[in-house]
């Protein structure tokens, strides 16, 4: 009954869509929130969304993982390797740069008292 969601159109299309909607939220947590640490989720959501959109892209239904056993000596029907490790490289350097920004926060906050975006006014006079 379901079947027409194995196609790959749909399910290039439920990526678009998941991975926008993700985007969107994402989009919304920094432009309304001022919080220093809700800014810098929202960035990793909306980062997090473009990975999905990627990884979600560059595989069809039916590929197998790029691993040649059980006596395989061709890599036919199997899905392409480097969108992933690409991704995987890139959430790992994202991770880094959310715990640094979420240190600098935490150390900001301790300095100033407050993480309010609209307050910080240290540099305005420079």
């Amino acid at each position: 009954m379901l079947e027409f969601l194995d196609s790959p159109r749909v399910l290039h299309g439920i990526y678009v869509l998941g991975s926008l909607t993700l985007f969107v939220i994402g989009l919304y947590g920094l432009l309304a929130k001022r919080h220093l640490l809700k800014i810098l989720i929202s960035i990793a959501v909306m980062e997090l969304s473009v990975y999905l959109l990627f990884v979600g892209l560059a595989t069809s239904p039916g590929e197998t993982a790029p691993i040649l056993s059980d006596g395989l000596r061709a890599f036919a029907g199997m899905a392409d390797p480097v969108p992933q490790a690409l991704t995987l490289t890139a959430i790992v350097i994202g991770m880094a740069v959310l715990a640094l920004g979420a240190s600098l926060t935490i150390q900001y906050h301790r300095l100033t008292g407050n993480a309010d975006v609209t307050a910080m006014t240290e540099l305005k006079d420079s």
